[in-house]
Protein backbone atom coordinates (compact mmCIF):
# COMPACT_ATOMS: atom_id res chain seq x y z
CA UNK A 1 0.00 0.00 0.00
CA UNK A 2 2.52 2.39 1.03
CA UNK A 3 4.77 1.60 -2.48
CA UNK A 4 1.28 2.70 -4.04
CA UNK A 5 1.06 5.61 -2.41
CA UNK A 6 4.34 6.50 -3.84
CA UNK A 7 4.17 5.46 -6.71
CA UNK A 8 1.02 7.77 -7.28
CA UNK A 9 2.78 10.62 -5.43
CA UNK A 10 5.79 9.97 -7.73
CA UNK A 11 3.40 9.45 -11.18
CA UNK A 12 1.15 13.08 -9.85
CA UNK A 13 4.83 15.41 -9.80
CA UNK A 14 5.53 14.16 -12.89
CA UNK A 15 1.75 14.85 -14.61
CA UNK A 16 2.36 18.24 -12.93
CA UNK A 17 5.25 18.91 -14.28
CA UNK A 18 4.56 17.63 -17.87
CA UNK A 19 1.50 19.49 -17.88
CA UNK A 20 3.59 22.77 -16.48
CA UNK A 21 5.96 22.43 -19.51
CA UNK A 22 3.26 22.01 -21.74
CA UNK A 23 1.67 25.39 -20.70
CA UNK A 24 4.97 27.51 -19.79
CA UNK A 25 7.09 26.63 -22.25
CA UNK A 26 6.17 27.86 -25.73
CA UNK A 27 6.07 25.98 -28.59
CA UNK A 28 8.75 27.82 -30.52
CA UNK A 29 11.40 26.53 -27.63
CA UNK A 30 14.44 24.93 -28.92
CA UNK A 31 13.88 26.28 -32.46
CA UNK A 32 17.60 27.47 -32.63
CA UNK A 33 18.90 25.57 -29.41
CA UNK A 34 18.37 26.54 -26.02
CA UNK A 35 16.69 29.87 -27.04
CA UNK A 36 13.02 30.52 -28.13
CA UNK A 37 12.13 30.83 -31.96
CA UNK A 38 9.73 33.32 -32.01
CA UNK A 39 11.55 35.46 -30.52
CA UNK A 40 13.63 36.59 -32.66
CA UNK A 41 10.57 38.02 -34.82
CA UNK A 42 9.04 39.67 -32.18
CA UNK A 43 12.21 41.48 -31.59
CA UNK A 44 12.38 42.43 -35.13
CA UNK A 45 8.92 43.85 -35.37
CA UNK A 46 9.48 46.32 -32.11
CA UNK A 47 9.62 49.96 -33.33
CA UNK A 48 13.00 51.39 -32.95
CA UNK A 49 13.53 53.94 -29.43
CA UNK A 50 17.16 54.84 -30.30
CA UNK A 51 19.17 56.06 -33.64
CA UNK A 52 22.56 56.74 -33.56
CA UNK A 53 24.74 59.71 -33.44
CA UNK A 54 24.64 59.99 -37.78
CA UNK A 55 20.80 60.80 -36.82
CA UNK A 56 21.21 63.76 -34.91
CA UNK A 57 23.93 64.52 -38.06
CA UNK A 58 20.93 66.09 -40.37
CA UNK A 59 19.96 68.73 -38.20
CA UNK A 60 22.30 69.17 -35.36
CA UNK A 61 25.77 69.55 -38.02
CA UNK A 62 27.76 71.82 -36.47
CA UNK A 63 27.11 70.08 -33.04
CA UNK A 64 27.63 66.39 -35.01
CA UNK A 65 31.15 67.88 -36.33
CA UNK A 66 32.47 69.28 -33.14
CA UNK A 67 31.58 66.22 -31.10
CA UNK A 68 32.69 64.33 -33.62
CA UNK A 69 35.90 65.53 -33.49
CA UNK A 70 36.14 65.75 -29.47
CA UNK A 71 37.03 63.71 -26.53
CA UNK A 72 32.84 62.33 -26.04
CA UNK A 73 33.20 61.20 -29.74
CA UNK A 74 32.42 57.89 -28.59
CA UNK A 75 29.38 58.63 -26.63
CA UNK A 76 26.32 58.85 -27.99
CA UNK A 77 23.81 61.57 -28.28
CA UNK A 78 21.01 59.53 -26.50
CA UNK A 79 23.04 59.36 -23.11
CA UNK A 80 22.70 62.89 -22.32
CA UNK A 81 19.34 63.48 -24.19
CA UNK A 82 17.41 60.62 -24.02
CA UNK A 83 15.68 58.21 -27.22
CA UNK A 84 15.87 60.10 -30.22
CA UNK A 85 12.37 59.04 -30.96
CA UNK A 86 11.04 61.34 -28.42
CA UNK A 87 12.36 64.18 -30.51
CA UNK A 88 11.63 62.53 -34.52
CA UNK A 89 9.53 60.45 -35.97
CA UNK A 90 9.61 60.02 -39.65
CA UNK A 91 12.13 62.79 -40.62
CA UNK A 92 9.85 65.38 -38.69
CA UNK A 93 10.40 66.93 -35.59
CA UNK A 94 7.97 65.85 -32.81
CA UNK A 95 9.29 67.08 -29.44
CA UNK A 96 11.98 68.65 -27.55
CA UNK A 97 14.90 66.85 -26.74
CA UNK A 98 15.82 66.94 -23.09
CA UNK A 99 18.37 69.43 -21.96
CA UNK A 100 19.81 68.85 -18.51
CA UNK A 101 20.45 72.31 -16.77
CA UNK A 102 22.11 73.38 -13.43
CA UNK A 103 22.18 70.40 -10.47
CA UNK A 104 20.55 68.05 -13.06
CA UNK A 105 23.73 68.49 -15.25
CA UNK A 106 26.15 68.38 -12.53
CA UNK A 107 24.59 65.13 -11.78
CA UNK A 108 24.44 63.84 -15.80
CA UNK A 109 28.61 64.91 -16.10
CA UNK A 110 29.34 63.15 -12.16
CA UNK A 111 27.68 59.93 -13.89
CA UNK A 112 31.26 59.28 -15.48
CA UNK A 113 33.19 61.93 -14.52
CA UNK A 114 32.88 61.80 -10.56
CA UNK A 115 36.01 60.29 -9.12
CA UNK A 116 35.46 56.91 -8.54
CA UNK A 117 37.86 54.14 -7.63
CA UNK A 118 38.90 51.49 -10.47
CA UNK A 119 38.21 53.85 -13.69
CA UNK A 120 41.66 54.31 -15.31
CA UNK A 121 43.64 56.81 -13.59
CA UNK A 122 44.19 58.96 -16.72
CA UNK A 123 40.32 59.35 -17.49
CA UNK A 124 39.25 62.53 -16.32
CA UNK A 125 37.42 62.39 -13.21
CA UNK A 126 37.13 65.14 -10.42
CA UNK A 127 35.57 66.05 -6.91
CA UNK A 128 32.89 68.36 -7.83
CA UNK A 129 33.12 70.93 -5.00
CA UNK A 130 37.25 70.50 -4.41
CA UNK A 131 37.52 70.94 -8.48
CA UNK A 132 35.48 74.30 -8.22
CA UNK A 133 37.40 75.41 -5.12
CA UNK A 134 40.36 74.80 -6.60
CA UNK A 135 39.49 76.74 -9.60
CA UNK A 136 38.26 79.28 -7.41
CA UNK A 137 34.66 79.51 -8.61
CA UNK A 138 31.60 79.80 -6.78
CA UNK A 139 30.21 76.58 -5.70
CA UNK A 140 27.43 76.89 -7.78
CA UNK A 141 28.71 76.94 -11.47
CA UNK A 142 27.71 74.64 -13.45
CA UNK A 143 30.12 72.40 -15.70
CA UNK A 144 28.81 74.25 -19.06
CA UNK A 145 29.86 77.34 -17.37
CA UNK A 146 33.81 76.46 -18.53
CA UNK A 147 33.30 73.60 -20.74
CA UNK A 148 31.71 72.83 -23.97
CA UNK A 149 29.04 70.25 -23.13
CA UNK A 150 29.61 68.35 -26.41
CA UNK A 151 33.43 68.90 -26.72
CA UNK A 152 34.51 69.49 -23.13
CA UNK A 153 38.49 70.37 -23.80
CA UNK A 154 37.14 72.82 -26.45
CA UNK A 155 36.55 76.18 -24.26
CA UNK A 156 39.94 74.99 -22.19
CA UNK A 157 41.92 74.53 -25.53
CA UNK A 158 40.85 78.34 -26.27
CA UNK A 159 42.02 79.36 -22.79
CA UNK A 160 45.32 77.58 -23.32
CA UNK A 161 45.96 79.10 -26.73
CA UNK A 162 45.22 82.43 -25.46
CA UNK A 163 47.66 82.09 -22.23
CA UNK A 164 50.16 80.98 -25.09
CA UNK A 165 49.71 83.91 -27.03
CA UNK A 166 49.73 86.17 -24.27
CA UNK A 167 52.88 84.60 -22.90
CA UNK A 168 54.27 85.20 -26.62
CA UNK A 169 53.43 88.67 -26.69
CA UNK A 170 55.21 89.43 -23.58
CA UNK A 171 58.41 87.83 -24.74
CA UNK A 172 58.07 90.17 -28.10
CA UNK A 173 57.93 93.03 -25.95
CA UNK A 174 60.93 92.35 -23.86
Amino acid sequence: MFYLRLVLVFAGIVALVLIGRAVLIPKSWGEYGYYRGGYIQEEASRDLVYGTNKSCEKCHEEIYELKAEGTHKRLSCEICHGPVTVHVKDGKKIGDMPVRKGDKQIELCLTCHAKVAGRPEKFPMIEHIKHLEELDVKLTHTCDQCHTVHEPLENMNIIKKMHELRTLKEEVSQ
